[in-house]
């Protein structure tokens, strides 16, 4: 990360984000697979696209 920006200060501050007690339960958060299929129409199953995810992640960042 070369650069970072705040938008607004107030929104930060109203966010809790630093506080865990206000994130959400990470085992209730659709997984990527999930999110690609639903938001891109990939033909393949989440199951499938997450699983190809994890073996391109473990061979190659890009």
């Amino acid at each position: 990360v070369k650069a970072a920006y705040m938008h607004c200060a107030k929104a930060f501050m109203r966010s809790d984000l630093w506080k865990p007690e206000t994130w959400y339960d990470r085992a209730t958060l659709p997984t990527l697979g999930q999110i690609m299929r639903d938001q891109l129409a990939v033909a393949d199953s989440a199951e499938a696209t997450d699983r190809w995810l994890d073996e391109e992640y473990r061979k190659t960042m890009w």
